[in-house]
């Protein structure tokens, strides 16, 4: 997260007219730090151009350039903000390597409902999905360290009611509180790795964000063997850590504000209304707030949002629902909700083609190739990992004799290996300046990783350690592909764009992981009583009730126990048809990567306007874009006429 301290390219400006001139950019840079008397003169040059030349995005783009080139006080902003973000991921990274993947498990499988773990990941999915679009517009209407504090309070909220939660209903609600705010600190911390580095340099700095997990989820395996028998104080825990983490990014965002404000200048910590030159630096009055809050509502597109959430949940919950209401399908309460959830969709569509002022799909990002590709590949992408991984650890919890804590860093394993893949990933595109290649790759390697999963003899998922640790590892290298969507999308939209294309890639894969979870709900419900009365014949209808509702009476069995083992050979049944349709959906995003364009990846902010990060001209080298691999631009035939199509 040392984007702006470490890539001197991105420090300087490069008014480039030839490599010799990026060169010697390069040296100054590298070679000394503008004095106080230097700053204080371009400060007097900024103030002495006309507004229009400074305002809005110019006003950013200064304080850019005064904050790299500032001396001491513009470097210690740099490193406490890029140590601040650091943080927050750190606990984003304790929250997502423990409390859905371990701690939700036992928490449903307490209140017996360890079946509907796919309606809490359901529901919650949809929350986070909504809520980043949202949350994007409110970093836009207040400001990012505003913003910061709100998804504080949804994250604090959502912990305790989880944590005291004494029914079911509570718990879930909990977790759809602490689904806003995940969401809103993984997307607020793209937008500043967006805003501060260069597309070279965009895939590495952007995949460092995952690094703490490499160090989190050995320490989550002491946690969870701690905390076996009370996932409450597991949950509860994060209500003090994340307030203690997060402050010391709101506080840094808040310090470039005033340091802006001091300097009569506008920085990325600000609202768009002060970015675009709408206000200045003082910002909004208490009645244009108010404005712009309305302004913002329309903006966001909120009656779709709410269309689109609704149509989603009342279409997914039936199928994760379906086998604990009475009568099943045909329960009028289920036909309704599917019938009514369809109705909602038809009008969503209808609003956003006919009605709405501001389509949540605008006609430019309708015709944005790179957008739409990614859409894909991110949405099956998210869904066949959904589908494999909402069941997983219960799964290797109930079929190994291993410790909680070995089986923890079991199922970590891929969270450790792509946030080791990734940067490396970066790398090799800041070395090869394109993404395309890595994406097939990654979606191609990824289908051999379920494949392994899967005993195509008997159509069940294996139990081999071998084989679930291979597959373990082989999908790690999904960063290939991870990486590249994030690159690609990005450098396909002007700056001011970028913070949309984020949230609504983030929109659609997040919709796509719930439609996963309600894929694997309708499997499990489906099959799993029937596989444990199957394999237990002797097990009494309240036995297998009981065992279908919780882990942890299964495990509280001997592994060796005639019920431990028909258990088994159910959950490997039952998964085996999980695994199976997340091979199946996983093939789809190898296809869409086809379609992606492949932008050249050099000093620029995005490859449509070619500006730098302190808006100036960036030079691309034209023959880069005509040849790879060391192919000659003047090559001729089907070769060239390939590799052209290809890469546009």
């Amino acid at each position: 997260m040392t984007s702006t301290t470490i890539n001197v390219d991105s420090q300087v400006p490069h008014h480039v007219n030839s490599h010799a001139e990026v060169q010697t950019l390069r040296n100054d840079a590298t070679q000394r730090t503008p004095s106080e008397n230097e700053t204080e003169k371009f400060e007097k040059d900024l103030d002495a151009q006309p507004t229009s030349t400074v305002s809005g995005v110019s006003k950013v783009e200064a304080f850019n350039r005064v904050l790299y080139q500032s001396g001491r006080s513009g470097k210690f902003l740099l490193w406490a903000l890029a140590i601040s973000i650091g943080l927050t991921m750190f606990v984003y990274a304790f929250d997502q390597g423990i409390t859905t993947t371990i701690f939700a498990p036992w928490a449903t499988s307490s209140f017996g409902q360890h079946a509907n773990l796919a309606a809490v990941s359901t529901a919650s999915q949809i929350i986070r999905a909504v809520s980043k679009p949202f949350i994007g517009k409110m970093s836009d209407i207040t400001s990012r360290p505003t913003t910061y504090v709100i998804v504080l309070g949804f994250y604090v909220v959502g912990f305790v009611v989880a944590a005291s939660a004494q029914t079911f209903p509570a718990y879930t609600v909990g977790m759809c509180f602490t689904a806003a705010g995940k969401s809103g600190l993984d997307l607020l911390s793209d937008i500043i790795v967006g805003d501060l580095t260069v597309l070279e340099w965009r895939g590495f700095f952007g995949a460092i964000l995952s690094a703490p997990f490499i160090v989190t989820v050995p320490i989550n395996g002491f946690i969870t063997e701690g905390l076996q028998d009370n996932w409450r104080w597991g949950m509860g825990m994060f209500a003090i850590m994340v307030p203690v983490l997060l402050a010391p990014a709101i506080f840094t965002l808040y310090a470039m504000q005033i340091k802006g404000k001091k300097l009569g200048m506008t920085t990325l910590a600000g609202s768009k209304q002060q970015r675009v030159g709408n206000v200045d630096s003082e910002g909004l009055t208490k009645r244009a707030w108010l404005r712009a809050m309305y302004n913002g509502i329309i903006e966001i597109d909120l009656l779709g949002l709410l269309l689109l959430a609704f149509g989603f949940a009342l279409i997914l919950l039936p199928f994760t629902l379906r086998k604990s209401a009475k009568g099943g399908w045909s329960n009028p309460s289920m036909i309704a909700m599917l019938v009514v959830g369809f109705v909602i969709l038809i009008l969503f569509g209808l609003y956003e083609i006919y009605l709405s002022p501001k389509p949540l799909m605008t006609r430019r990002i309708l015709f944005n190739r790179a957008f739409l590709a990614a859409v894909v590949v991110s949405i099956f992408s998210q869904m066949a990992s959904s589908v494999r991984n909402t069941y997983f650890f219960s799964y290797i919890n109930v079929i190994t004799p291993w410790s909680t804590y070995v089986q923890t860093i079991f199922v970590g394993i891929t969270t450790i290996g792509l946030c080791i893949i990734g940067p490396v990933v970066g790398l090799i595109q800041r070395r090869t300046h394109r993404y395309k290649n890595l994406m097939v790759f990654g979606n191609a390697i990824r289908l051999v990783s379920y494949g392994l999963l899967i005993e195509s003899a008997t159509n069940t998922m294996t139990r081999s350690t071998a084989k679930l640790t291979l597959s373990q590892l082989i999908f790690c290298l999904i960063s290939f592909s991870n990486v590249g969507i994030r690159v690609g999308t990005q450098a396909s939209v002007p700056h001011e764009d970028m913070a949309s294309i984020i949230s609504l890639i983030s929109l659609w894969s997040t919709l796509g992981s719930s439609v996963g979870g309600a894929i694997a709900a309708a499997i499990w419900t489906d099959m799993m009583p029937t596989q444990l009365s199957i394999e237990l014949p002797n097990a009494s209808p309240a036995l297998v009730k009981k065992l279908y509702g919780s882990i942890t009476a299964i495990t509280a069995y001997d592994y060796n126990d005639p019920i431990r083992q028909g258990v088994i050979r159910a959950y490997t049944k039952t998964s085996g048809h999980i695994a199976i349709c997340s091979i199946c959906l996983a093939s789809i995003p190898l296809i869409a990567t086809f379609f992606m364009p492949d932008y050249y990846l050099g000093k620029q902010q995005n490859a449509i306007t070619n500006k730098g990060l302190a808006g100036e001209d960036v030079y691309v080298p034209k023959e880069e874009t005509e040849e790879q691999g060391g192919t000659s631009i003047n090559e001729k035939g089907l070769l060239k006429r390939i590799r052209d199509k290809y890469r546009k």
